[in-house]
């Protein structure tokens, strides 16, 4: 979890689903945080996040909001509560007198990471409206400034824009940001796991689920195989065309592959693509759901790397989207998730677009649970109550020797 450090945590209220999404929660900072005195929004919030930072023992959101006046520049900017305490509204009123009463609201928010700034922006246009009425000479800013946006809570649109932008960017900060659990390793690969179905069938032990399940119909359903990868039709084969690339070593996940072992993986997929394509007519669909590590909440159906891919012409982005996501381009990139504390979901599209996805609490084959469910077949989402027999031996006929890398 990411923590935003606010003395007055009410004014993200409105905001709780969206911090929820994005897994972060609010603090109180145990002591208060020295604030750098400037008309900058970039020092004063970076000066900021570098002392929270210090304070808490890692990376954690800082905010700071305040009144821009068009007439005077950045003025007052970070100083808007100690500017305005002392003016009041007789104050602002003679500053402004003879000027343009045109001004901004800006939420800036802000994480040292890395020994660097990172920060997001949310600004709202409008103006200082002096005809409303004045209860005292200390009205809140929020009775004064009046939003050119005419949207449902327009006054607090700056905090929400600077929450979508950070939006943008969670699950990177997510990655950057959230501190390992002391003690804990990653799981180190190793040639089988005797607890493992895919290990057991590799070993070619005839004590393998697929063996029991289709070992009268076929001795084996391996259609491609080299020193890294084995390619073979699932079990729970609700179309005809499913395939799964799986490790030959034991490993948790794709991010956990050898650096060189990528390149060949990508030259796979190609080879893999254009032969479902040229028999089934369609690019297909290409998922993983990667297990977080050990020491996390979150699981995998089965803890041996493996890519699932299915001729459907579905989309699936528009299912997950909720769902903090990072665009892909290659799949070296996944090593970035090795240490991702909520697992992650790896999509590659038809159109071949690439994302992963926050797989915090996510359901049990859920990616399978979308595509059935678009297909018309939504019955056949889990294996073991659609196992897919005929469709897996169609199959296994089909592309055997046909992938050719």
């Amino acid at each position: 979890m990411l923590t935003l450090v606010t003395t007055n945590p009410a004014k993200y209220t409105p905001f709780a689903r969206d911090l929820e999404r994005l897994r972060i929660v609010l603090e109180r900072p145990p002591r208060p945080i020295v604030e750098l005195q400037s008309l900058s929004f970039s020092e004063a919030l970076g000066e900021k996040a570098r002392a929270a930072a210090a304070m808490f023992g890692r990376p954690v959101l800082v905010d700071d909001a305040g009144l821009v006046l068009e007439a005077y520049g950045r003025f007052p900017g970070p100083l808007t509560s100690t500017v305005l305490g002392s003016l009041g509204v007789s104050g602002l009123r003679r500053l402004l007198e003879g000027v343009s009463n045109r001004a901004a609201m800006e939420c800036h928010l802000g994480c040292w990471v890395n020994g660097a700034l990172r920060s997001w922006t949310g600004t709202v246009p409008g103006y200082i409206d002096f005809e409303r009425p004045v209860r005292h000479d200390r009205m809140p800013l929020s009775d004064l400034f009046v939003p050119d946006t005419t949207v449902e809570n327009g006054l607090l649109l700056h905090r929400a824009r600077a929450l979508a932008q950070l939006e943008a960017d969670a699950f990177e900060l997510h990655l950057e940001a959230t501190p390992i659990a002391q003690g804990c390793k990653l799981p180190a690969p190793g040639r089988t796991n005797y607890e493992c179905p895919f290990c057991a069938e590799l070993d070619n032990d005839g004590l393998s689920i697929f063996a029991s399940m289709m070992g009268s119909r076929l001795a084996s359903r391996i259609v491609y195989e080299d020193e890294d990868f084995v390619v073979m039709p699932p079990l729970g084969e609700f179309m005809e065309g499913g395939l799964l690339v799986l490790t030959r070593q034991h490993v948790l996940s794709l991010a956990h592959l050898r650096p060189e072992a990528y390149a060949r993986l990508e030259r796979l997929l190609v080879a893999i693509r254009e032969a479902v394509r040229s028999r089934w007519g369609v690019a297909p669909l290409v998922f993983e759901h990667g297990p977080a590590p050990e020491w996390s909440k979150g699981v995998c159906c089965v803890d041996h790397a493996h890519l699932n891919i299915f001729p459907a012409a579905v989309g699936v982005h528009a299912h997950l989207a909720e769902r903090m996501h990072l665009p892909l381009k290659e799949l070296s990139e996944l090593t970035r998730l090795q240490r991702a504390e909520f697992g992650y979901l790896f999509v590659q599209e038809n159109d071949g677009s690439r994302r992963v996805y926050d797989a915090q609490n996510v359901p049990t084959q859920l990616v399978r649970r979308i595509i059935t469910n678009q297909l018309g077949i939504p019955e056949r989402w889990h294996w073991r109550d659609y196992v897919g027999k005929d469709e897996l031996a169609a199959t296994y006929h089909a592309l055997k020797g046909q992938i050719r890398v």
